[in-house]
């Protein structure tokens, strides 16, 4: 499927956005935090400025959940921001997990952009694994973590994962905007990127000879740990995709 029939539509207002400006790097690192772990996402922060040099980090927050935005965030992360060692990107409902790399994708439509989880501190240069196995493959999505489903398989999120430049058109930005509650119902992003990129018949390829690529930081705040992390919701991805899909080509009819 090609993503042409997505055309550009962003928000009236741009992204706000605040900290680093966007210089060029060959990719963009980004992931998302919540009030659970904004007081220990500057450790994942440092871990990926640290290990993973030359990429371009976005912290994506919801204004919703940080009404007073920088001046609610802790004096750790905001260090980070105002040293211009950051990009911090502002959404303003709180779609979740998300809100991790999709915002971030519409804004950077011309690189590839690699997903990080907020609970992680990162051990090894993961961003250029995927990027250089991305060079040999740029259509595909290349994944460090591999999870077989016979419906869509997908990847593990937290080990990183890189997506092509723009490769999902506006597909994936529409489905969480226009079909929020629902998903928020079914809190599996790495799921719903999986139909995603079914549905979008994007290759997904695993890397070779990765070996782990974080340690745990936070294990008191995850989905898994509290229960919200649904596994096997294909049904119901699925269903929101093509409902955004056939609604989009009864506009234009």
């Amino acid at each position: 499927m090609s993503n042409e029939c997505f055309e550009y539509d962003r928000d009236v207002n741009p992204y706000p956005v605040s900290g680093k400006k966007y210089n060029g790097e060959k990719a963009i690192i980004s992931l998302t935090s919540w009030k659970g772990r904004i007081k220990s996402v500057h450790k994942t922060l440092y871990s990926l400025i640290k290990q993973c040099p030359g990429f371009h980090v976005v912290l994506v927050l919801s204004e919703e959940e940080f009404p007073q935005k920088e001046e609610s965030l802790p004096e750790p992360l905001m260090l980070f921001v105002e040293n211009d060692l950051i990009e911090l990107l502002w959404v303003h409902k709180n779609y979740k997990s998300y809100k991790k790399v999709l915002f971030t994708m519409d804004k950077y439509r011309d690189v590839p952009v690699v997903s990080a989880d907020d609970g992680c501190r990162y051990i090894k240069n993961f961003a250029q694994h995927l990027y250089d196995a991305w060079l040999l493959h740029q259509t595909d999505i290349i994944c460090n973590m591999y999870w077989y489903n016979k419906v869509a398989p997908g990847c593990g999120g937290g080990s990183g994962v890189l997506y092509p430049p723009n490769c999902f058109g506006n597909l994936g930005r529409r489905c969480i905007v226009t079909c929020c509650k629902e998903l928020l119902k079914n809190p599996n992003d790495d799921r719903f990127m999986a139909n995603l990129s079914k549905v979008c018949k994007i290759i997904i390829r695993k890397t070779e000879n990765i070996c782990p690529v974080f340690i745990d930081i936070d294990t008191k705040h995850g989905m898994g740990v509290d229960g919200k992390y649904i596994i096997g919701s294909n049904w119901k991805f699925f269903d929101i995709i093509n409902e955004v899909l056939n609604n989009y080509v009864n506009t234009k009819q």
